[in-house]
C-alpha cells in the first residue's frame, strides 16, 4: 500500500538513500532539507521537495502535515559554538511541528548511547530528543540507534593524502560496532512503509560485527591500493587540535573527545545489544571497496 512519507534531512547520506528506496517502492515522498543541488536531484527522481530551515517550526509543520509517516532527524552542525544548544533548538522545533501537524507515525534517527543522559558527547542531544518525542501524545515513534557510521572514516581521506596515515585518539585495541548508512536507510524504509510498530520502540543497528580502527585502516588500505597504510593513535589533545584545525568548533571537538573516551573505556558507545535484528549486512571491506575507494579516487583526481 502506497503511503505519504516525509523525510527530514533528505540530502544526507541516510536521507538520500531513504528517499530513493521509498520512491522505488511506490510511496509519495516529500523530501525536506536546505536548498541545494542534492535536493533538486531528489525532485528529478520523483520526490516532492520542500526547502527551508530546520529551526522553523511553521515550515516543518507544513512539511509534515498530511503525512502517514515521517523520518525525523536533527542535522549535524559541527561548526556551532554550542552544539547541544543547536540540537535542542531544532529538536524543539521538530517536536512542535509533530504536534501541530498531527503526525501519527515516525522513525527517529537517534544513536547508540542515547539511553545515557550524559558522557556520550553529541549523542546527549539525541537522548533529549528521544524524550521529547516520547512525550507527544498520539505519536507512535521508533528510535533507530545506529552505531558509529562507516562513513565517518571518509574524514581520513585528507590525512591519507597529506600524511600517509589514518589516525585518531581511539585506542588501537578498542573494538566497537560500525554500520553503513545504506543499512540504516534500508531499516528506516522498512519501518516507515510497514504497519505501525510498538510505540517508543528502540532498534539498534550495529553492522556485521565489532571492528578496531586498525582493522578499518587495513580494509581501506587494500581498497585504495596502499597496503602500507598505518593507523596512528593520537593523544586526546592532538586529536582535538586536529579537529579544530579541520574547521570544527571547539565545542564540537570537546564533544567528540568525550565520545572517543566513552569508546576507549568500553562504555555505551562501544556496546549495543547484538542480535539478528541489530546485525546489518554491509561489511567494512565492502564499504571500503564501494564507498571509500571511489571517494578517495575522486578527492585525489
Amino acid at each position: 500500500m502506497s503511503k505519504k512519507i516525509t523525510v527530514l534531512g533528505a540530502t544526507g547520506n541516510i536521507g538520500t538513500a531513504l528517499v530513493h528506496t521509498l520512491l522505488q517502492q511506490g510511496h509519495q515522498v516529500t523530501a525536506v532539507s536546505r536548498p541545494s543541488a542534492r535536493l533538486d536531484a531528489l525532485a528529478q527522481a520523483g520526490a516532492t521537495i520542500k526547502a527551508g530551515d530546520a529551526h522553523d517550526a511553521a515550515f516543518l509543520t507544513e512539511a509534515l502535515r498530511g503525512a502517514d509517516a515521517a523520518f525525523l532527524m536533527i542535522p549535524p552542525n559541527v561548526t556551532s559554538p554550542d552544539v547541544l544548544g543547536f540540537m535542542d533548538q531544532i529538536g524543539e522545533a521538530t517536536a512542535q511541528a509533530v504536534r501541530a501537524s498531527g503526525l501519527k507515525q515516525a522513525v527517529h534517527l537517534s544513536s547508540i548511547g542515547a539511553d545515557e543522559p550524559a558522557g556520550t558527547g553529541p549523542v546527549v542531544g539525541l537522548h533529549r530528543q528521544e524524550a521529547r518525542l516520547n512525550a507527544i501524545e498520539g505519536l507512535s515513534v521508533v528510535h533507530l540507534r545506529p552505531a558509529y557510521f562507516m562513513e565517518n572514516l571518509l574524514a581520513n581521506i585528507g590525512m591519507i593524502q597529506h600524511m600517509g596515515i589514518t589516525g585518531s585518539a581511539t585506542r588501537p585495541d578498542a573494538a566497537f560496532p560500525m554500520v553503513a548508512t545504506r543499512d540504516i536507510a534500508a531499516k528506516a524504509a522498512e519501518l516507515l512503509a510497514g504497519p505501525t510498530v510498538a510505540n517508543h520502540a528502540v532498534q539498534y543497528l550495529l553492522g556485521p560485527r565489532n571492528y578496531t580502527l586498525p582493522e578499518a585502516t587495513a580494509a581501506i588500505a587494500q581498497a585504495i591500493g596502499r597496503p602500507e597504510l598505518p593507523y596512528v593513535p593520537f593523544s586526546y589533545e592532538d586529536a582535538k587540535k586536529g579537529m579544530v584545525g579541520a574547521g570544527l568548533s571547539e565545542n564540537q571537538a570537546d564533544l567528540y573527545d568525550e565520545m572517543t573516551r566513552n569508546i576507549n573505556e568500553g562504555r555505551s558507545m562501544a556496546n549495543g545489544p547484538r542480535d539478528a535484528a541489530s546485525t546489518t549486512p554491509t561489511t567494512l571491506e565492502e564499504f571500503a571497496q564501494t564507498v571509500f575507494a571511489p571517494a578517495y579516487k575522486a578527492a585525489t583526481a
